[in-house]
């Protein structure tokens, strides 16, 4: 592989606004604090937090509102996407210092339908 070639499997789209974020705690989605996304693809979202208390957990389950526009590419490209009140489902998969003690980077790789129980789906479906 040559140096810095892309080893994403989609395009990713910089797409930088503040973002509705909510995190799922149980079954209840909780509202997270400012976050800001950096870029979107068809499988997920980078986004910025601020501080600390603001990181949602590795593997935790997010709920991210798009902008009616990017929604509909993401989705149109990824049929399967659980798209849910505006927004989509993703799993946090990586989490990475932005600037130190500052800021921190979150990757979310959208849930897909065909990957989950129909049961584990409506428990999202029903926040």
């Amino acid at each position: 592989m040559v140096d810095g070639e892309e080893k994403r499997e989609f395009l990713r789209i910089d797409h930088e606004i503040l973002l509705n974020l909510k995190v799922l705690k149980g079954e209840k989605l909780i509202s997270r604090e400012e976050a800001f996304s950096k870029n979107v693809s068809a499988c997920g979202v980078l986004f910025k937090t601020k501080g600390e208390n603001s990181i949602p957990a590795l593997s935790s389950i997010v709920w991210v509102e798009l902008d009616e526009k990017m929604l509909n590419v993401c989705a149109e490209i990824e049929e399967d996407l659980i798209v849910h009140k505006g927004g989509v489902f993703g799993r946090v998969v990586r989490i990475a210092e932005g600037n130190p003690g500052i800021s921190y980077d979150i990757g979310v790789c959208f849930l897909r339908k065909g990957s989950m129980k129909e049961e584990e789906i409506q428990v999202l479906l029903d926040n």
